[in-house]
């Protein structure tokens, strides 16, 4: 088992593990600018708020990241298409654009903050002082700086390889490369709509929220109310993820289209309750399981001192309004299991395929799960972990779901009962809750696989010997 295990693994991961240091790098740089750059408890100097230079500075801070956005996504650009000269590409793309962004980001810092100066104090003990005070200020708890170096380091780890001809680019996964010229078409559109997925697609959504929040803004418009009003928080992201959708639509091309429309039917209606069961069933479960432990401990420590808990306060019965998911899920799920899972299992294998799937559609919540949130380096660790983990297990429900049913819409009902119990916080929480259930999720997925095996159009799932590399999507 443990075997079967470890040649699993070794198959999805690049055919040289090194690879991963220079997608490591990229992730890093992709996360970075939506960390801290600020330091705890540092606030702007006094001089430099009444400067309207100063204050220009301070206003520039959403640019200033722009660069290292850019660099990010030309990371993952480089991952799929190094082009003749991958080592220009990876300075004049990544690291260059990377440095640029982080210094304007430090220099911000030391423009607005700087340490106020005697005039008892030496010219020359003044600069040595601003200097050692601006050395310590990249290790004052400052994420976005932290991850931006490390980016940097572990991409400029392997293009040195690169340049002594010990690593290749692009990222490539082992198994039989296509042969006729149009699967290899088919392939470099794939290629396209991942890089825009997990990369480029992030523009788009900052696009769309400038049209959201800053164009009123600045056409004077009564913003607060308009940003506050209940129809703009349940609506727009539902705006977003049509106008997303439609632009992945259309990079999918005829083909990719046709594929997706083959995947929206109605299924049988007892695959619909099973869609429902799955995500409740485990809610449920994890509420019940919450009860009785409370309950036990409340008798072995509190009986007859306090009131027993009560069963109904373990069930929240969430907003109807959180059921407006269910368009971003739909969107998601004509992607992801409509047409990236069709795709890789045909290429990988069921096991493979749905494996390599979970991973783009983790790396395409890296943007979202990192905007606007102030964090440490463990716990931007943790995030990246702990979704990559509940992307990969969902990934097998409903994939699952979606192979046992011939269509997505049992796929996208689980996935949308499933963001609604998480925005609802249902139940009640406690330490290791959100670890429990994707663990629950885990073992159904085994479970399912294990006894009810999933098919494909092309009988039952088979996985392609290991042979030469073949460039990765």
């Amino acid at each position: 088992m443990l075997k079967r295990l470890v040649e699993f693994l070794r198959s999805v991961i690049p055919a040289d593990p090194t690879q991963l240091i220079f997608l490591a790098g990229v992730v890093s740089l992709f996360v970075a600018p939506h960390l801290r750059w600020w330091p705890t408890g540092l606030g702007v100097a006094p001089q430099r708020v009444a400067d309207s230079f100063g204050q220009t500075v301070e206003s520039l801070g959403v640019l200033f990241v722009v660069p290292i956005i850019f660099a990010a996504v030309a990371g993952y650009f480089v991952c799929f298409w190094p082009g003749n000269h991958p080592i220009c590409r990876i300075l004049g793309l990544i690291c260059f654009p990377a440095i640029a962004g982080m210094c304007l980001m430090f220099g911000r810092i030391v423009y607005l903050s700087g340490p106020s100066s005697s005039i008892l104090q030496g010219t020359r003990s003044l600069v040595v002082s601003k200097i050692n005070w601006a050395c310590a200020l990249p290790w004052k708890s400052l994420t976005g700086f932290h991850f931006c170096l490390i980016g940097l380091l572990l991409i400029a780890t392997y293009t040195s390889r690169l340049a002594f001809g010990i690593a290749a680019l692009p990222l490539s996964l082992p198994g039989t490369a296509a042969s006729t010229a149009a699967d290899l078409e088919s392939w470099k559109r794939m290629q396209l709509l991942i890089w825009v997925l997990v990369g480029p697609l992030c523009f788009l959504y900052s696009f769309l929220a400038f049209l959201a929040i800053g164009l009123p803004m600045i056409l004077s418009m009564p913003v607060l109310a308009y940003i506050q009003s209940i129809w703009f928080s349940r609506f727009s992201d539902v705006a977003a993820a049509a106008v997303v959708f439609a632009v992945i639509f259309w990079i999918a091309g005829r083909e990719g289209r046709q594929v997706i429309w083959k995947t929206v039917r109605f299924p049988k209606p007892e695959y619909a309750c099973l869609a429902l069961a799955i995500p409740i069933g485990i809610g449920v479960l994890l509420s019940i399981g919450q009860y009785l432990f409370d309950r036990a401990q409340w008798m072995a420590e509190s009986l007859g001192t306090l009131d027993s808990p009560q069963f109904g306060s373990y069930f929240t019965f969430p907003d109807l309004w959180l059921l407006l998911l269910v368009f971003p899920a739909f969107f998601e799920e004509m992607i992801f299991r409509g047409f990236l899972q069709h795709r890789f299992i045909q290429r990988y294998g069921i096991y493979r395929g749905i494996f390599l799937v979970g991973i783009v559609w983790a790396a395409f919540h890296f943007f979202s799960d990192f905007s606007f949130v102030r964090v440490t380096d463990q716990a931007v660790i943790l995030k990246l972990a702990s979704r990559i983990l509940t992307c990969l297990v969902l990934s097998y429900v409903f994939g699952w779901l979606a192979l046992r049913t011939g269509s997505i819409l049992p796929a996208s009902l689980a996935h949308t009962i499933y963001n609604v119990l998480v925005f609802s916080e249902f139940g009640q929480p406690f330490p290791g809750k959100s670890t429990l259930q994707v663990s629950l999720w885990g073992v159904l997925a085994c479970v399912l696989f294990r006894y009810w095996p999933a098919r494909t159009e092309n009988g039952p799932e088979t996985t392609p010997e290991v042979g030469n590399p073949e460039p990765a999507v």
